[in-house]
């Protein structure tokens, strides 16, 4: 998925980041099949996100797409779960643009269970990261999110300056680059939904903020003027996107008082959405042209589709929606004289509400359950992955971390920064075990371990190849500091009181050092290092050898 994804439109406003709207195949009938062709997007999606085979950041954008998906089904619990796998993904990728909209999708992910504290530090740390690495598109998107946050809380004024900063920043020039169009009509959504509310509320305004939204009349007509065009291409776009346009347009009309406008817009609305599975979608559609009514003084007609909206949100289990259009109901009988039904229905607000407030703090506690589940998972996934990498007798790194760590020094090696690597046999090893037992052996090897990893600078390693082997692994040093190191390493065997494990133990050990330059491949140098143990061997045993240097080859004729 991309930022030029179209947005699943929530109305009011629009969240750029869902490909359920299908708009990618831009086949209508597809979106026309409602949730049940969701659910096959977000099983798609999460095949994706579980292939091992794919790369992390591939993995966190498919995670991110099955969170929208979940959203839009209204399953709050796995939305909250993919999008926190989609940050994971992101964070192990080391994409920080990639981590950019990870932290967004948890946010709207949040804000979609009442958690609007963590959402909007999920924001806030998109933000951040966005301006530090300078992606403006990153920039754009949290703006453009953020706004969709503010309208779903109904603070239309919070989301047009949210949309207003960014019109006026550098950023915006990100949303005109040619693959951003999903991210540049999102904005032009949110941006007529958000401003045209803002100056029909009417209410008393900052200055500065009074004037500021006056110069944004031009762009207000130049964004309906956007959704226009938008909707005038209806056929090649999925019935989300065209419903958050007419949702937008109508809003616009009744800024602009032309009533007989938002009426074919509202009417228009809600026949497209009634031929969708989206019971949600249709309820708010039902809810926006019973507030046309009401300004047209039809009140008969605004409580019918205010009503029947409330049995939408009441199928579609948004308890915050059926309440907002009980309110709606509540308002337009009392401005019909119609008193006893406004009371009675007021007292459903009120019911409502407190199941609200009740369903905030289950939702709250989900949010905290499944975040502690999601870090319990990392710590035991990272757990897991150093114990991939360790000797479970030693504890020692083992020959995997060891290959690892070889060839991140060979590739320095390459660029001029040499290293060494000495392999480590201990001497007459299998007489330990037959005389004084496994026990006893065991208890050698780790006590190796410890005594000479203590010896080691915290940039070198020493891992345990098997049996009596270990590599020592010396970063950016000679061939002769090397040597030097390997031979303090064999007195701290040598000197070293074993006679607690078991009286009589000696235990010493044999090192053959070679360097690791860049000229040889890893294979190549360990061989070397191969060799020079032998000669350590040959030597008697408890000695340190390295590989003959050019002048130590030459003999006397």
């Amino acid at each position: 998925m991309t930022d030029n994804d179209p947005a699943t439109q929530q109305l009011p406003g629009a969240r750029l980041g869902s490909a359920s709207t299908g708009a990618e195949t831009g086949d209508l009938a597809q979106i026309r099949a409602g949730t049940s062709a969701i659910r096959a997007e977000l099983r798609a999606a999460l095949d994706r996100a579980t292939d091992p085979d794919s790369a992390a950041d591939t993995r966190s954008l498919a995670y991110r797409e099955a969170a929208y998906f979940a959203l839009d089904l209204r399953d709050l619990k796995a939305g909250m779960e993919h999008a926190l796998n989609c940050l994971h993904w992101a964070r192990v990728s080391g994409e920080a643009t990639v981590q950019v909209k990870a932290h967004v999708t948890l946010a709207l992910a949040m804000m979609e269970s009442y958690d609007d504290a963590g959402a909007q530090r999920e924001f806030m740390a998109a933000l951040i990261l966005a301006e530090e690495i300078g992606d403006a598109r990153g920039v754009a998107l949290v703006a453009v999110n953020a706004s969709h946050f503010e309208l779903e809380r109904r603070n239309y004024l919070q989301a047009a300056q949210h949309l207003l900063e960014l019109l006026n920043s550098a950023s915006m020039q990100a949303l005109r680059e040619p693959d951003a169009r999903g991210l540049w009509e999102t904005f032009h959504i949110n941006f007529v939904v958000s401003v045209s509310e803002t100056l029909l509320a009417g209410t008393e305004l900052d200055p500065d903020i009074k004037a500021l939204l006056q110069a944004a009349e031009g762009q207000l007509a130049v964004s309906a003027g956007v959704l226009a065009a938008m909707l005038s291409e209806r056929h090649d776009r999925s019935l989300l996107e065209t419903a958050a346009v007419l949702d937008a347009l109508t809003r616009h009309a009744l800024w602009t008082g032309d009533l007989t406008v938002a009426q074919t817009l509202a009417d228009d609305h809600v026949r497209l959405t009634g031929e969708a599975d989206f019971p949600l979608l249709y309820g708010r559609a039902l809810l926006d042209r019973s507030r046309v009514y009401a300004r047209s003084g039809d009140l008969e007609r605004a409580i019918l589709d205010a009503g029947q909206a409330v049995g939408y949100f009441h199928e579609a289990a948004s308890e915050l929606w059926e309440t907002r259009s009980r309110e709606q109901l509540a308002a337009i009988y009392a401005r019909g004289g119609r008193y006893r039904e406004a009371f009675e229905t007021q007292q459903e607000v009120t019911r409502g509400m407190e199941n609200l407030y009740r369903d905030y703090h289950q939702q709250r506690a989900l949010v905290r359950q499944i975040a502690q589940q999601a870090r319990e998972a990392e710590v035991r996934a990272e757990a897991l992955a150093e114990a991939a990498l360790r000797d479970p007798l030693t504890g020692a790194p083992n020959r995997t971390r060891a290959m690892q760590v070889l060839a991140e020094l060979h590739a320095r090696a390459r660029q001029g920064h040499p290293s060494a690597v000495a392999l480590l046999d201990l001497d007459l090893f299998k007489r330990v075990n037959d005389t004084f037992g496994h026990l006893v052996g065991d208890a050698v090897l780790t006590r190796v371990t410890r005594l000479l990893s203590a010896e080691l600078r915290e940039q070198d390693l020493l891992a345990r190849l098997g049996g009596e082997e270990f590599i020592v692994i010396l970063s950016d040093v000679t061939a002769q500091e090397a040597e030097v190191v390997c031979a303090r390493l064999r007195e701290t065997l040598q000197n070293a009181s074993w006679a607690d494990l078991a009286p009589g133990l000696v235990t010493t050990g044999s090192f053959g050092v070679a360097v690791l330059d860049g000229q040889q491949d890893i294979t190549g140098v360990l061989t070397l290092a191969d060799r020079a143990l032998y000669a350590a061997k040959a030597a008697g045993r408890n000695a340190v050898r390295g590989v003959p240097r050019p002048a130590e080859l030459v003999r006397d004729p």
